[in-house]
């Protein structure tokens, strides 16, 4: 049973002044003359309350020293901060220091963050900005990524991204027999879609969209016309 507090006065007192002030090293060493038990009141304290309404420069260059000093304790904490700071407008995946701090990322880091950030993406250039920023290549490498969420701009990506592994027939039919497995209404109709871009005719159900591959074409290269296909 997980004891950790989300809040401590005296906790939070002791932080405010380096945030304040934007001491990003002084707020490390008073994180390191915490007790354990402390030290993770602060993240929770960090991370919702003090880092989401800060300036942006003061957020990122807490984010990067905290990330700096301990990965595994800050680095999800403040990637959700980040996503609260991106619905406010004041923080955003095109920020230089998302860049500086994804090219210090090892595998298991970038994996965790791009999975963290990307069913909240509500637009297909910014996921691919992401995807540029996290060493992630065009085709199969963002497949794996994309085939996992139902949004929008993931599965018109992973329609495009599908491109790149057409020669391999076996891929291409198991991603579409993974949308229909999923049963989503988008799910279903984006399997419809390959079935008929691709031409896989053993792909077998009643699909309600029915296409002509230059059809499908025309869906690949535009966004508002895929997104109203499968509304």
């Amino acid at each position: 049973m997980s004891t950790d507090r989300h809040y401590s006065r005296t906790v939070e007192q002791n932080l405010l002044p380096f945030v304040e002030a934007n001491d990003a090293a002084g707020l490390v060493r008073q994180l390191g003359a915490f007790s354990q038990s402390d030290r993770r009141t602060a993240g929770y304290i960090l991370g919702e309350r003090l880092l989401c309404d800060c300036p942006p420069n003061v957020f990122w260059e807490m984010t990067e020293a905290l990330v700096e000093y301990d990965s595994r304790a800050f680095l999800i904490t403040l990637m959700k901060t980040l996503l609260v700071r991106q619905e406010q407008g004041t923080a955003s995946l095109s920020d230089a220091p998302f860049a500086r701090l994804a090219a210090s990322f090892n595998e298991t880091e970038r994996q965790k963050v791009t999975l963290l950030l990307l069913p909240s993406i509500e637009d297909p250039v910014l996921v691919e900005r992401l995807f540029h920023v996290m060493g992630i290549n065009k085709g199969h490498d963002q497949m794996v990524y994309l085939v996992r969420f139902d949004t929008l701009p993931c599965l018109f990506l992973l329609l495009r991204s599908l491109r790149y592994v057409e020669h391999d027939r076996g891929e291409v039919l198991g991603v579409a027999r993974l949308l229909m497995k999923r049963g989503t209404g988008r799910s279903f109709s984006l399997a419809s879609i390959v079935k008929a871009g691709f031409g896989l005719d053993e792909l077998k159900g009643t699909f309600s969209l029915r296409l002509q591959p230059f059809e499908v074409a025309r869906l690949e290269q535009s966004y508002d016309a895929f997104c109203k296909s499968l509304m």
